[in-house]
């Protein structure tokens, strides 16, 4: 069961994925020149030629470097999981309430948030230390 459910949830976000990026091809595509714009109706392969353009775009490097690289997806997990994920939603939240209160100072003339900035402070101070013993742990683990 879990081995089904894993599968699952890595098809579903492979699905999304592709879809997404396939469509953001799809628009580069239509806005280039050698894109012409009266398909016959009969024609399928002049119907679906953005289609299948953008859908290869996509699928043919991400095939292409999982079979070369097969540990590649586990490597970017852990780069995303300990520097990404710990810069979006460690680091980011204090400094954009800091800045939000910074503004709202200038508009309004008083601070909602001056009493929570030591604990902004220590909350961003700890996202950081969290990044800096990633990178370390990275580092050490390169030498060995």
């Amino acid at each position: 069961m879990v081995g089904a459910f894993s599968l699952l949830a890595l098809g579903t976000s492979l699905i999304g994925t592709l879809l997404a990026f396939s469509e953001f091809f799809k628009e580069q595509l239509k806005s280039l020149s050698w894109h012409s714009t009266s398909a016959q109706k009969g024609n399928w392969w002049g119907r679906n030629k953005v289609n299948l353009t953008a859908v290869t775009m996509v699928v043919a490097p991400s095939l292409f470097v999982s079979t070369t690289f097969p540990d590649a997806f586990s490597a970017a997990t852990d780069i995303a999981g300990g520097y990404c994920m710990s810069v979006l939603y460690g680091v980011l939240p204090p400094v954009m309430a800091w800045a939000m209160d910074k503004g709202e100072s200038k508009h309004s003339g008083e601070r909602e948030l001056s009493n929570a900035r030591p604990a902004l402070i220590v909350v961003g101070l700890f996202a950081c230390g969290i990044v800096v013993e990633q990178i370390l742990h990275d580092f050490l683990a390169l030498h060995l």
